[in-house]
Parts: C-alpha cells; sequence; structure tokens
C-alpha cells in the first residue's frame, strides 16, 4: 500500500541513514540479499532484520492518512476472503484429511523449480538458487505436529492456496505468485482472470456468478475448463520473469490451421536436395517432408546401424528454429533410445532406472555466432547447455506418472506442457547465466492441442521440446512463440514417425549416438552446421 502512494510523488526524498534527518523518517527502505527492496514502517513494530538499510522517507501526516484509510479496506476484504480459506481447512480437518492435504502440499512444492512466495514478511521458498524455507527450514513439516489451530495466518493461507492453485493446473501454478505477495484476494484475482481467460476462448458469455464462487469452486471451475481450451483456437502459454521467478500464464488466439509450418524451411530443403538429388516442390508440406526424411534416415539406420542421417533431420530442424527466431542458439532434446520409453507391467521401473546420459540435447548455434565467437568458448558454452537440458529431461519424465509409482527418493519435477516465453533468464539462475541465457521461448511437445505422444503404449508430455535463445537484444515476441512452436510440431512429427517405423517394422527403435562431450568440445557440431550451410548455399536451393 505504501509503494502504491510513494512512486511518483515528486515533493518525497530518499534520506540517507546518515543524515541528521534521517530519525524524523516514519518508512525505513531497505534491500535484502536476495535483491528484494521492502519498506518498513518505523511505528508498528515492523523492524528491518537481516536486511541493509539504504534509505529512510519522512510521510507527512496527511499521507498517512490515506494510507491507513485503505490499508483498513483492503485488509476487511481480505478478512471475508481469508475466513473462507480457514473454512476450507477446518473441513479438511473435520473430515480427517488435513494432514493428506499438508503432506500433499510438501511434496508438490519439490515438483517444480522454484517457489518463491511472500506472504506479509513471510517467505515461503524452495529453491535451488535461493533460499528453501518450505523443506530445509522445516516450515511445512513443522505443520504436521501442531494443530490446526497453532497454525500461524500466514501457514495457513500458503497451504490453503497452494491446494487451490494446484487444483488449476498442478504445481506449476505456484510459480504464479513467484516474487510476490499472496494474498487470499490476489488469489481470488489469479482464479478469476484465469476462469474468464478460458471462457473468453470458449467463447461463453460472462458470467456474474463467478464473482459469488467460493475460492474452491473458483479453482475447480478453472480445472474443468483446461482441457477445452487447449481443444480450442486458442492456445495457452506462460511469460517467465528471471528477476523474480515468476510465470503468469495467459490465452493466444491462435487458429489451429495457423500452428503449422506451410512453407518448407531453406535448411529441410537443403537436407532433402542432397539425399535426393533435387529440392522438394514448392507446394511440399513441411511436415510430410520431415516425416519421409525420418522414415528414410530409419531404414538406413535398421540396415547398417548409422545413425547420422536420422541426427542430421534434428539438427536441421534445430537449426531452422534459429534462423526463424533470429535467436543466438536453439536446441532440442530427448531420450536416445525410445525403447526405454516402454512400461512394463504398468510400472515405470525401468524408466525411473535411467541416468542422464541416456538422454540428449541437440543444441545448433547461428551461423553468425559461431563467426564471431571462438570455437573452443562457443562449444563449451553448447555442451554446458546440452548437460543441463540432459539433466532437465532426465528429471522431467517421471512427472508422466502417478504419484505412488514413483519411489519417495526419486527427485523429480512435472514436465512442462504449454509454451513460455522468458526474459532476464541470466539474473538468477547459475547456468542461464554462464550460457549467456538472457531471452528465451520454449515449446513442449507434444503440444496441448495434439495427442500425447505414445511409443510402447504409454502417454507422454514435455519429453521433447524446441528451445531458443538470445544472448542480448531485444526479447522474443509472441510472433516468435508461434514459430518456435511450429517447429516444435517438427520434432513432433519426427518423433512418431521414428515410433511407428519401429513397431510397424519390429525392430528395435535407432538409438541417437552424438551429442555427449566429445560432439560438442571436439566441435562436430561445427561440420554439421558448415555441411548445412553448405547445402542451403547450392544454386538449387538459393532459387527456392
Amino acid at each position: 500500500m505504501i509503494f502504491q502512494h510513494v512512486l511518483g510523488r515528486e515533493q518525497l526524498r530518499l534520506i540517507d541513514p546518515l543524515a541528521q534527518q534521517f530519525e524524523t523518517c516514519n518508512v525505513i527502505v531497505t534491500h535484502s540479499a536476495l535483491g528484494r527492496m521492502t519498506l518498513h514502517e518505523v511505528g508498528r513494530n515492523d523492524p528491518a532484520v537481516s536486511e541493509d538499510v539504504v534509505a529512510g522517507i519522512h510521510l507527512p501526516e496527511w499521507l498517512t492518512g490515506q494510507i491507513e484509510e485503505e490499508a483498513a479496506a483492503e485488509q476487511a476484504l481480505e478478512d471475508h476472503e481469508r475466513a473462507g480459506v480457514d473454512a476450507l481447512l477446518a473441513r479438511w480437518r473435520d473430515e480427517g484429511v488435513l494432514m493428506t492435504k499438508l503432506n500433499e502440499v510438501i511434496d508438490w512444492v519439490e515438483r517444480v523449480e522454484t517457489v518463491f512466495v511472500y506472504i506479509g514478511r513471510v517467505l515461503f521458498s524452495r529453491s535451488d538458487s535461493g533460499s528453501s524455507t518450505l523443506i530445509k527450514g522445516r516450515l511445512l513439516p513443522a505443520l504436521r505436529t501442531r494443530p490446526l489451530e497453532e497454525w500461524t495466518p500466514e501457514e495457513r493461507l500458503f497451504v490453503g492456496a497452494m491446494q487451490l492453485l494446484f487444483r488449476t493446473g498442478r504445481a506449476v501454478r505456484f510459480e504464479q505468485f513467484n516474487g510476490r505477495q499472496l494474498s487470499a484476494t490476489r488469489l481470488r484475482g489469479v482464479l478469476l482472470r484465469l476462469c474468464s481467460g478460458y471462457r473468453l476462448a470458449l467463447g461463453m458469455r460472462a458470467d456474474a456468478d463467478l464473482a459469488t464462487m467460493t475460492l474452491e469452486d473458483l479453482a475447480t471451475t478453472v480445472r474443468d475448463l483446461v482441457s477445452a481450451v487447449d481443444e480450442s483456437r486458442y492456445v495457452r502459454y506462460r511469460r517467465v520473469n528471471g528477476l523474480t521467478y515468476a510465470k503468469d500464464e495467459f490465452v493466444l488466439p491462435w487458429d489451429v490451421s495457423d500452428r503449422a509450418l506451410t512453407e518448407v524451411p531453406p535448411v529441410l530443403a537443403a537436407l532433402a536436395a542432397r539425399h535426393r538429388g533435387e529440392p522438394p516442390g514448392v507446394d511440399a508440406d513441411p511436415r510430410e517432408l520431415v516425416g519421409e526424411l525420418t522414415a528414410r534416415a530409419v531404414e538406413i539406420a535398421v540396415l547398417d546401424g548409422d545413425v547420422t542421417a536420422l541426427e542430421e533431420v534434428l539438427n536441421a530442424i534445430v537449426l531452422g528454429a534459429v534462423l526463424a527466431t533470429h535467436g543466438d542458439y536453439a536446441m532440442t532434446s530427448g531420450i536416445r533410445d525410445l525403447a526405454d520409453m516402454a512400461v512394463a507391467e504398468n510400472t515405470p521401473q525401468k524408466i525411473l532406472e535411467l541416468r542422464k546420459n541416456n538422454f540428449f540435447c541437440c543444441v545448433v548455434p547461428d551461423p553468425a555466432l559461431a563467426r564471431r565467437m571462438p570455437g573452443a568458448e562457443l562449444s563449451e558454452v553448447l555442451w554446458q547447455v546440452a548437460q543441463r537440458m540432459m539433466y532437465n529431461r532426465w528429471h522431467f519424465i517421471p512427472g508422466n506418472f502417478d504419484r505412488e509409482q514413483i519411489p519417495q527418493q526419486r527427485h523429480y519435477f512435472f514436465p512442462p506442457l504449454v509454451p513460455d516465453i522468458g526474459e532476464w533468464c541470466d539474473q538468477r539462475h547459475g547456468g542461464h547465466t554462464r550460457s549467456q541465457v538472457r531471452f528465451t521461448l520454449r515449446a513442449p511437445g507434444a503440444a496441448m492441442w495434439m495427442p500425447a505422444f505414445t511409443p510402447e503404449g504409454h502417454a507422454y508430455r514435455g519429453c521433447y521440446d524446441i528451445r531458443v535463445v538470445r544472448m542480448d537484444g531485444e526479447p522474443f515476441t509472441l510472433a516468435d512463440l508461434r514459430m518456435a512452436s511450429r517447429y516444435s510440431g517438427l520434432i513432433d512429427v519426427y518423433w512418431r514417425e521414428v515410433a511407428k517405423r519401429s513397431e510397424a517394422g519390429g525392430f528395435p527403435p535407432p538409438v541417437i549416438k552424438s551429442y555427449g562431450a566429445d560432439w560438442y568440445r571436439e566441435q562436430r557440431w561445427s561440420t554439421s552446421l558448415a555441411q548445412l550451410v553448405r547445402d542451403m548455399e547450392t544454386p538449387s536451393c538459393t532459387r527456392l
């Protein structure tokens, strides 16, 4: 509330802590080790604990009066919404399921990369790159030994809110409050926005009843609309803020007919020309061409064990993505051997025994980046990226199974389901900082508007993707996000073709062999890139 009133008022001045006037300040400005600026009210028992004091502000009485008026009204509204959350928790206690609900939240906060939520001055966090008060700090486990009546208001709100957010779309919903204040009124605002956006996407009329729904009913309504939205002419996507860890979902109008490439990318036309002796026709369908190239590559791999042609198709798709989106480098990651995705007797035991090296990441730089950055330096960047994505693939794949099928000690994240567009991703994430990942696109597959990928009979989401990175310059646009999703669609064709050919032929799927440390550090990526660039420069392709 104070922030809203002090910003833009030129008559207010920041006062140096060493200045004599500092004693007149009724608001203290601090900066924490985690980069958070906070205002503390001197007269409200609100000390600046363990934070650097950077300045003070003297608010005149007429302004503090306005702030107190608005704060009182906001608190009355918040009290009303909190009463609803408390009633929900009390009902769970009376039904004997409160500890189950708590244990679910304790588990769920481990299934996303970062939870970093403020309720008042209390930080609820679970992060590899920041603090971790929820589990390591024992904030949530400690509640197991205390009756509900002894939980603090902040603890009650957090547990109730996380349960409701999870209902709308699993633990990734928690990230909508990262770096922000969570309140019951803001929770209602998020649920209303999601529900209203989904209803808009489905062509439904405005509904006055939404405003009077309980938080629980709102969350359930959002959940019930998600699958219909994914089948509509709208697409769900997220915006990622690397500074705050916040990830906000929106819906994007995008006709189904526009979600696939309509023109063959030059790099794929060039690859086809090299293998077929002539480029594809001007009316060729890019998805059909990828299917044809993949089918041919599978046949070669089965006949003589050489998967070079199969890997060339991946290289070409990734290079096409980086060129089409004007990125610095792009990548796709997946499993090396599709046979490893088989589920025997409805148990993922084989999958849970996989290691990081059972996965791969094909990273291809823009040719312009390859020209301006020394080869050894760029190779190291690409290999660091590849290792992180291999780890992510290993980390994501268990999320395609029910919780009871996964051992408690096996850590995993829920796989990404919708495209996202990120900014300032190099500010807090160590791996992103080293690899200069400032602006990002991610389009996971199989896309939610497509059937799940079902090799060996089990349905998977988020098991392959297209990602694009810009090291600097301007952020990506929604047009870029659409383009990355179209190229992810080509990766989808690729994997479905590999699975289809293998299953129809009754032979094991070919195993991807490249994209290890030697492929990057010996600069084999450079040889592959140079060949694809030469292909595009041949006379038959330059006329396309």
